[in-house]
């Protein structure tokens, strides 16, 4: 409706008012005022239910961009509002029709990023109805349909019990398989969200698995090489000063005094290298054929305790300042085999050692604390390991030392292993700092 017909019906309300005051007041004649009374009547109620059209529709028009329908910002609806409300509909709805199919364009891209992921992905509320499931997820859990979480307790490997422990737990690795379950809750709309992620390690074990093998065997290649070459070469010296042209023996009246001992010589060496191969093999099966731990409950501090006081001479010669620190400021027990952890920290205290061998005012820290795990960090001030070196750290037989075998820290990693661990380390500027979860 057109802003000049506000505009008359109010004057004509107005002046039929007036009119009919004038004329009472002039000629007191009753029926005169029933007459105008009864027209500004009318013309009012035309007014109010006029009014009451106009906000009728604006709490339509709200309701439908509440429920975002824009049905009524077509442009055939246009007609029922003036030029001046026409226009500013025509951006409303061009507005909202762009918000609109951005939005579907969002939801399809993130739809498409879920569906393409390797790593299974499912929602549930909290009546257990599924939201979302891509088919990563089904196919791990072996479901052509997943439309209640029941059915995943039913007829799945992904049971009741196995999601309790994932929820306790974070992420609980699922029996006799390499997938593991992760659960989080979130909120959405005031109701909560379970998502579940399980995904399949098999692939990255594998493809880490391969390079520490390639590592490996550039290493276990590099001290074959080594030891091999002089072997060779002085067993063919050997060959050459024992035999004639045609491949016999020479005469014994052609060997000299000197010929015996330079040959002496080279023999010995020869057995050298032998022996050091030999102690290389051996060395290769200590850490590829670990006990099996023997585990027992242990008052943690008192351990550690035990490991530095080890290394007391030592200490007081590079003049050393420690630090063992509990975080928890409680007592901590753990279980765990006492001779192969016992190993593995005194392996990380000797490098760290040898690193602050030139550091003045050096410093050794060893925090511990048990949240999920026991986690112990062993700290040095010693200079930054270089990212390449770090690289190759835990492989066996590297070392950038003049002295040693290169298998400490690896024989460390080892024995974190069996206990179903990780060892791992951290190296900047300030210091290098081994990081043990049992």
């Amino acid at each position: 409706m057109k802003t000049s017909r506000y505009l008359l019906l109010g004057f004509s309300g107005l002046l039929l008012i007036l009119l009919g005051g004038l004329m009472v007041h002039y000629q007191n004649t009753i029926s005169l005022l029933i007459t105008f009374g009864i027209l500004a009547g009318l013309v009012l109620t035309y007014q109010l239910t006029t009014i009451k059209k106009i906000i009728d529709k604006g709490l339509l028009m709200v309701e439908a961009i509440g429920n975002e329908d824009l049905g009524f910002l077509h442009a055939h609806n246009f007609k029922l509002f003036d030029e001046h409300y026409q226009h500013r509909l025509q951006k409303l709805y061009h507005s909202f029709s762009k918000i609109k199919k951005e939005s579907l364009k969002q939801e399809k891209y993130l739809s498409w990023l879920v569906e393409n992921q390797d790593v299974g992905i499912c929602t549930y509320n909290e009546e257990g109805h599924v939201i979302h499931v891509n088919t990563s997820f089904k196919e791990k859990v072996k479901l052509s349909t997943l439309t209640h979480i029941q059915q995943l307790f039913n007829k799945s490997i992904v049971n009741k019990s196995v999601v309790e422990k994932a929820l306790i737990e974070n992420s609980y690795q699922l029996p006799d398989t390499n997938m593991v379950l992760k659960i989080k809750k979130l909120k959405r709309e005031n109701q909560l969200i379970h998502l579940l992620t399980l995904q399949d390690l098999s692939t990255e074990l594998d493809e880490k698995e391969n390079t520490a093998y390639n590592k490996l065997i550039r290493v276990l290649t590099h001290e074959i090489m080594n030891g091999m070459t002089p072997i060779i070469s002085l067993t063919d010296s050997l060959l050459i000063s024992f035999t004639k042209e045609g491949g016999e023996a020479v005469d014994k009246e052609n060997v000299s005094e000197k010929m015996l001992v330079t040959n002496a010589k080279s023999l010995k060496i020869i057995y050298q290298q032998a022996q050091h191969l030999m102690n290389f093999t051996e060395t290769y099966r200590s850490i590829t054929k670990l006990p099996t731990p023997k585990i027992e409950t242990i008052h943690v501090d008192k351990f550690l305790t035990q490991q530095l006081a080890s290394f007391q001479n030592r200490l007081h010669q590079q003049q050393v300042q420690t630090n063992i620190i509990n975080v928890d400021k409680s007592e901590i027990v753990a279980s765990f085999d006492t001779n192969l952890i016992g190993q593995c920290v005194n392996n990380i205290i000797k490098n760290a050692l040898d690193a602050m061998e030139n550091v003045s005012n050096p410093k050794l820290q060893i925090t511990f604390q048990k949240k999920d795990q026991l986690i112990i960090h062993i700290t040095n001030n010693g200079p930054m390991i270089p990212e390449e070196e770090l690289k190759h750290i835990f492989v066996p037989f590297f070392t950038t030392k003049t002295s040693g075998d290169g298998i400490g820290l690896s024989l460390s990693k080892q024995i974190i292993r069996v206990h179903h661990g990780s060892l791992n380390v951290i190296s900047t500027e300030e210091k290098t700092e081994f990081i043990l979860k049992l």
